[in-house]
């Protein structure tokens, strides 16, 4: 099987995502996560990916974060009710990721370290020592502000762990990190570190599908359509018998497809009605962000597919106007695997359509050169097998998204006791 993204592309995919929805969260991300490497690396017992993934870990910590509404700064929502973030987080880690089994650092690293003794976390080693990390960026933030220069002698061992203080230190006297935070060497430094992790196919698969869970969040519909799409374009692509490596670039480009969106208002994705002019207008800008997060960081036939999911063969489409002599095999699938998605996913203002109509309107766009007609007439052919295969695919994926709403409001209550 070929190797259409490459363990690197899938880190620099989150970033440039994540950092779009808002820079500050992701730069503190990244900053935590390579305090917590150099931490790790002073202690001298780990080995080089078990430190690349704990600082995968550092730079997903407040990954719960890009859930808020809120615009405010990324310190003021850090420390608005830390709970929310944590469980979200943790949540995203542990059935979403391949990092499952470390989710628990997620979700107790703002714990106050006195209350250790009350939980269950075989990492409680190392949430200490992300624990500190974050304080330590949170402190160089805040120091000219309202965050006591004493702080430190006078919480060691309560707040947080003297014994991962002092691994700080010592990885500080060592590395210089401050000043390399300060400089900015950092970054490649921790890429190289993240350079470390080779993940499986199944692992960049489920890295990005965290991600596509973590910035629809806010929208159950925008969830929906998204995976629904992928669903759709994988089963047309088997039954139009595509090479492995097409197949691999469609999966790819569908799941990015619409990452755009999350620059678009929460108000204009749930809208309760039909969109207007210029609320269209805004909406469609999501698929030249689309392009933008994702160009330069995986390759040119990802890249395309993600992008011209709007075009039509006839030139009516957007953001191009692209005709049908440009638009590959590949990139026509997914316009009707979008199409699809859109007619027979649900909306506040309409229920899904039903089956005969939605092959009428697929007969009707091939028909007046909108859509490819090769793509359509294998689509109707097969549209009962589609289905089946999507609604098992479907049921699951809306079992991931409730459970974790479910979940979260659980977790929360029982949190509640820590203040």
């Amino acid at each position: 099987m070929a190797n259409v993204i490459a363990s690197k592309d899938v880190y620099n995919i989150i970033r440039q995502t994540l950092s779009m929805v808002n820079p500050d969260i992701m730069i503190h991300g990244e900053i935590t996560g390579y305090i917590l490497a150099k931490m790790l690396e002073c202690e001298s017992i780990y080995t080089r990916q078990d430190i690349a993934d704990y600082a995968m870990l550092g730079v997903l910590h407040d990954i719960g974060l890009y859930k808020n509404e809120k615009h405010d700064s990324m310190f003021v929502l850090e420390n608005y009710d830390v709970w929310a973030h944590s469980i979200y987080g943790y949540l995203f880690l542990k059935y979403l990721s391949p990092m499952e089994e470390k989710a628990d650092i997620i979700l107790y690293h703002h714990l106050d370290y006195r209350l250790y003794n009350n939980v269950q976390n075989k990492y409680l080693k190392i949430t200490s020592y992300l624990n500190i990390a974050d304080k330590m960026d949170t402190f160089m933030h805040m120091q000219k502000g309202d965050v006591d220069p004493n702080y430190f002698k006078e919480y060691r061992d309560l707040t947080f762990s003297g014994q991962a203080l002092d691994l700080f230190y010592r990885a500080e006297n060592k590395f210089k990190i401050i000043a390399k935070l300060r400089d900015g060497s950092y970054r490649l430094e921790l890429m190289n570190i993240l350079a470390a992790r080779i993940f499986s196919e199944d692992q960049k698969k489920r890295f990005l599908q965290m991600l596509i869970y973590t910035i629809d969040f806010r929208s159950v519909h925008t969830v929906d359509h998204t995976m629904a799409t992928t669903a759709f374009a994988r089963e047309i692509a088997n039954c139009m018998r595509l090479p492995s490596i097409d197949q691999q670039h469609l999966y790819y480009g569908a799941l990015l497809h619409d990452v755009g969106k999350l620059a678009v208002p929460i108000e204009i994705l749930e809208s309760p009605r039909r969109l207007n002019d210029e609320e269209m207008r805004i909406m469609k800008t999501h698929v030249e962000i689309t392009e933008d997060i994702l160009t330069g960081v995986v390759n040119d036939a990802i890249v395309k597919i993600a992008s011209r999911h709007h075009e039509k063969l006839d030139g009516t489409g957007y953001p191009r106007g692209l005709r049908g002599e440009e638009l590959t095999l590949t990139q026509r699938i997914i316009a009707v695997a979008d199409i699809i998605s859109a007619l027979h996913g649900k909306r506040s203002y309409k229920d899904s359509m039903p089956a005969e109509e939605i092959k009428q309107i697929l007969r009707e766009d091939a028909n007046n050169g909108k859509i490819c007609k090769k793509v359509v007439d294998c689509t109707l052919r097969n549209y009962n097998t589609i289905m089946l295969n999507f609604d098992k695919e479907q049921r699951e994926t809306m079992k991931i998204y409730f459970m974790i709403k479910d979940q979260y409001d659980t977790i929360y209550e029982q949190f509640k006791e820590f203040g």
